[in-house]
């Protein structure tokens, strides 16, 4: 195995037991949710309605690990999904001389193209941002997400925009053998994301890039690619939401979804992603995705104040917190007292 090989595994290694905290506090937050809500809590209706409601959160979350991998943050992400949305529905609307319901599928895969460019586009101009005019990705992604929230509103006047085809509804509302297509797409989407993650040569760039910049460089990584790369795929995440969104509300909005951006932050951090980069795994953000699910679910199943939801909120996520700390140094004192084999 080479040096940069060995580098890499040690990098995308979570650190000693955050995968089993996280487990230890999805089962505390499952257990806890079920007890104080009881049968509706269980029921299937409940359980295919957190599948069709998961991916909106897992989507942006994963979105915004990757851009956190090189150090840096994609606050544009909910500005980008709106504005995917937007264009989708501008473009159909153009093609279909305002008919958007009677849109043909090459019509639809047209505007979900133009969307995805669109998307696209803006990851590069975050990348181009951050590492030619080296303007920390905090505030690249600030202004960005403000000029396309300033653009949201402009495009659509501040209106909601609704009447999308069926076809394209069915991304994100419809149903394969029973099963909620949402969490179908997030599924092979987490699947294609550990292979560019773990098995891809970008990957490991990218792993490399966020541990130590200037020793990537060193080692011949193309750092201005890796990291302009890096913000189109948070970008194609952003893109991917969209068409889930679309399928779930028949609508678009200027800001729809803006309270999700903390949610995503939030999620990335507990699924074990260093801030400053270099360290994190796609198995703890999906994780945290579903600990951040239950909760959401279980609060609203309550029907309590929205004041009060977003105390118990605050309590829960220092709560999961604590857990998550109280079991890594469990493990971590357990291991002191382990024989050398």
């Amino acid at each position: 195995m080479s040096k940069m090989q060995a580098l890499f595994n040690y990098l995308k290694k979570p650190k000693k037991g955050q995968q089993f905290s996280l487990i230890v506090t999805l089962i505390l937050v499952y257990v806890f949710m079920a007890a104080v809500n009881g049968s509706r809590f269980l029921s299937l209706y409940n359980l295919s309605s957190m599948a069709y409601q998961l991916p909106l959160i897992g989507l942006l979350s994963i979105g915004m690990m990757i851009s956190e991998l090189s150090g840096g943050i994609n606050l544009s992400i909910i500005a980008n999904t709106n504005f995917n949305g937007i264009i989708i529905y501008l473009v159909l609307n153009f093609l279909t001389q305002g008919k958007m319901t009677e849109s043909s599928l090459p019509f639809i895969i047209i505007a979900v193209a133009a969307g995805f460019l669109a998307s696209a586009l803006i990851g590069v101009f975050n990348g181009l941002l951050i590492i030619k005019l080296n303007i920390p990705a905090i505030l690249a992604t600030l202004g960005t997400m403000t000029l396309f929230q300033g653009i949201n509103l402009v495009l659509t006047r501040g209106y909601t925009v609704s009447g999308f085809p069926e076809k394209l509804i069915f991304i994100g509302n419809g149903t394969v053998f029973g099963i909620p297509v949402p969490i179908l797409l997030f599924i092979i989407v987490v699947v294609i994301t550990h292979f560019i993650l773990d098995r891809s040569s970008f990957g490991k760039k990218l792993y490399m890039t966020g541990a130590n910049q200037r020793a990537g460089k060193f080692s011949n990584i193309d750092v201005s690619k890796v990291i302009i790369l890096e913000y189109v795929l948070s970008a194609c995440f952003a893109s991917v939401t969209s068409l889930v969104m679309i399928g779930q509300m028949n609508s678009v909005k200027a800001n729809y979804a803006e309270s999700y951006l903390l949610v995503a932050i939030l999620a990335s951090f507990l699924g074990g992603v260093d801030p400053a980069g270099g360290f994190g795994k796609l198995s703890g953000m999906v994780l945290a995705a579903v600990i951040l699910q239950l909760i959401s679910t279980g609060l609203n199943l309550m029907r309590l104040d929205p004041f009060v939801i977003t105390t118990m909120w605050g309590a829960i996520i220092i709560i999961i917190l604590v857990v998550k700390e109280f079991t890594s140094f469990i493990i971590a004192k357990m291991s002191r007292f382990r024989r050398p084999q």
